[in-house]
């Protein structure tokens, strides 16, 4: 716990007391829900306590204090929400150690972007390894195994996500010199760079708690395969989505009150999602999409104008479903990457009104666009790389550490040292980006 707490001091993080003040109130609310959760006051306790916790994250968000709002809160907010409803729900029963409580919501690999953690998984894990002996501590093969998954983790980040980072902050930035295809690359660049980014986090915290021997949730499962936008919302950021639907969704009714009621709460879910994000109106329109997409889908399935069992589907149906699937998140990730709505309603209406076909045979103009041909060909050798492994993982829903362990000692050798040798190599570093940081440490 307290290499965990060290670490978060040297983030640089600017309210220090706010974490360990929230696992203190987080602890102390949790032994007494665990005593009267069924009474009256119980649920008035519970009430009271959620409406602090989240009353604190809006107020950092929202209000004068969010220059002060100290690195990870929206994450340690929302797993103190989490383990208090899940006691007072009865799915978990308090820890009575606050030691445990405080090293959950402080552990340090995910405590900065997530995952978004469970008391009821981590804790128990807490205390099992407090009782394992030095030589389950230090299992080599398990050392082996995560150390993969961090090394791919920093090859996606480093290598793809750093160096679509130039291409999207030119374009975005400058979008009102650009035409049809230059912006529809820039907005296809984000998509990408967000996934590669924020998964190549999610992969590297995964491996971190992998080599203390904490089993952590895998975050990203190949979404951009999906062939729905609900299915991408079951693949993208899952702990966040998971939240979303166990204690906002359910707690407003999830699909038990009929279809209307269901539709309304998907969409309020939705809008909770854009205002986690951000306090711009933007979010909100964001999260407002991938609330209408969902329920029309939903809607289309209830017809019968869209298969409910997408396995079903034949390969070039499969293709078809998510390449618009990608398209309509991609048009959507232009409002969250925006700095106003504005400044996104400008982006779409260029996008649609100034054709530039003509660049697609002008390689000077595509090379304008942030990266020259020896950065284009690091990152198209880069690509199917992630395209490649994003399929075969996703098919037999396998971490990618698992998956090469399914393919031969020599084999798993062979592509961990390519990769590690291409990032160290070909990963953007110096004065133009951070390779430090992570876009999902701003939420």
């Amino acid at each position: 716990m307290l290499v965990s707490f060290g670490i978060y001091c040297c983030s640089g993080t600017k309210v220090l007391f706010v974490l360990p003040l929230v696992a203190i109130f987080t602890y102390l609310i949790s032994r007494v829900l665990d005593r009267k959760r069924a009474d009256t006051s119980g649920k008035i306790i519970f009430g009271i306590s959620i409406i602090i916790l989240v009353g604190m994250l809006l107020s950092f968000k929202f209000t004068g204090l969010k220059g002060f709002a100290p690195i990870g809160i929206s994450f340690f907010v929302l797993e103190a929400v989490s383990y208090l409803t899940d006691i007072y729900r009865g799915k978990t029963e308090a820890e009575k150690n606050p030691i445990y409580v405080l090293l959950y919501l402080c552990f340090f690999p995910t405590l900065t972007s997530g995952p978004i953690e469970r008391g009821g998984n981590l804790i128990p894990q807490f205390k099992k390894l407090d009782k394992m002996g030095r030589s389950e501590l230090f299992d080599p093969s398990r050392i082996c195994d995560y150390a993969i998954v961090i090394i791919y983790g920093m090859f996606v980040k480093l290598v793809i996500a750093d160096r679509l980072l130039k291409v999207t902050d030119l374009i975005f930035s400058e979008y009102y010199r650009f035409g049809t295809v230059a912006l529809i690359i820039g907005a296809a660049s984000f998509g990408f760079q967000l996934y590669c980014d924020f998964m190549g986090y999610s992969h590297i915290a995964l491996g971190v708690a992998g080599l203390f021997g904490i089993e952590i949730i895998n975050n990203f499962k190949a979404p951009y395969l999906s062939v729905s936008v609900s299915e991408f919302w079951r693949k993208w950021h899952i702990s966040l989505s998971s939240w979303l639907r166990d204690y906002v969704y359910i707690s407003l009714g999830g699909n038990r009150k009929g279809k209307i009621r269901k539709c309304l709460n998907l969409f309020l879910t939705f809008i909770v999602s854009g205002i986690w994000h951000g306090n711009g109106i933007s979010f909100l329109i964001w999260g407002g999409l991938h609330g209408i997409y969902v329920i029309v889908e939903n809607l289309l399935r209830d017809h019968g104008l869209l298969k409910k069992n997408s396995n079903e589907l034949p390969f070039g149906s499969r293709f078809l479903r998510a390449a618009s699937t990608f398209i309509l998140v991609d048009f959507a990730w232009i409002f969250f990457r925006a700095d106003t709505a504005t400044a996104a309603f400008l982006y779409i209406k260029q996008m649609f009104t100034v054709p530039d076909f003509w660049i697609l045979s002008d390689m000077d103009k595509l090379f304008s666009l942030g990266l020259d041909m020896q950065e284009l060909v690091i990152l198209m050798l880069a690509l199917p790389i992630l395209f490649g492994m994003d399929y075969v993982t996703a098919k037999r829903d396998l971490r990618v550490d698992q998956w090469l362990n399914e393919q031969g000692r020599a084999f798993r050798v062979v592509f961990t040292l390519a990769i590690l040798f291409y990032a160290m190599v070909f990963g953007v570093y110096g004065d133009a980006v951070d390779p430090s940081a992570f876009y999902y440490m701003s939420f």
